[in-house]
C-alpha cells in the first residue's frame, strides 16, 4: 500500500467510526415492547350441536393489530397493542367453544366478520358484527354487539372485546337453535 492510499482508507474509517458513534448518542428511546390481549371469554353450559361445518372470514385488513376507528370513515390500526389471534381465529374459536360443529356435515356455516374495532370517536366501545350464511334458516342473518369500556386504556379496550365477542358468541348461537 502507498501512502496515497492509506489516507483516503483512514478517512473513510473515520468518517464510518464517527457515523456510528453520533448513531449511539441517539436521544430516541427505545420503541416499547408490544402488549398482547386475548379477548377470549370462557363458554359456559353444555355446547349446542348443529349439523354444519363452520368456516370464518374477515377483510384482509382486520389482523392481529388492535382496529381503532378513529371517524366515520377513518380507521388506525396500533402496532404496539395486538391480539393474541387474528380476528377470524378468535371468532372461529369462541364459536367453537359454544357450539359443535361437526366436520363431517355436508352444510356449512359462514361467518363473515364486518366489525372487530375500537370504536374511539365517542364513549369508547368494542363493536363487534357478524353476518351469517347457511344454505337454511337461521334466527338471524346479522349478529351485531357493542360493549362500552370503561377508559381509553388498551386493558379497558381488551375487556370491552372479550364482552363483545361473548355476546356476539351468545347470539349466533341462538340465531343457529332451531326455528
Amino acid at each position: 500500500m502507498t501512502h496515497r492510499s492509506v489516507r483516503p482508507a483512514a478517512a473513510a474509517f473515520a468518517a464510518m467510526v464517527a457515523f456510528l458513534f453520533v448513531g449511539c448518542l441517539s436521544s430516541a428511546p427505545p420503541a416499547p415492547p408490544v402488549r398482547w390481549f386475548d379477548p377470549s371469554s370462557v363458554a359456559s353450559g353444555p355446547r349446542l350441536a348443529v349439523p354444519l361445518k363452520l368456516r370464518v372470514e374477515a377483510p384482509p385488513h382486520l389482523g392481529r393489530e388492535f382496529a381503532l376507528r378513529t371517524g366515520v370513515r377513518e380507521y388506525a390500526f396500533d402496532g404496539e397493542h395486538q391480539w393474541i389471534a387474528t380476528p377470524a381465529e378468535l371468532v372461529a374459536a369462541a364459536l367453537q367453544g359454544a357450539v359443535a360443529f361437526p366436520s363431517y356435515a355436508s352444510e356449512e356455516l359462514l361467518v363473515r366478520i364486518e366489525r372487530f374495532e375500537l370504536d374511539v370517536t365517542a364513549a369508547p366501545r368494542a363493536v363487534v358484527v357478524l353476518r351469517l350464511f347457511a344454505g337454511r334458516p337461521l334466527g338471524a342473518d346479522e349478529v351485531r354487539f357493542e360493549a362500552p369500556a370503561a377508559d381509553r386504556s388498551p386493558a379497558a379496550l381488551a375487556a370491552a372485546m372479550a364482552a363483545a365477542l361473548g355476546e356476539a358468541t351468545a347470539r349466533t348461537r341462538a340465531a343457529l337453535q332451531p326455528q
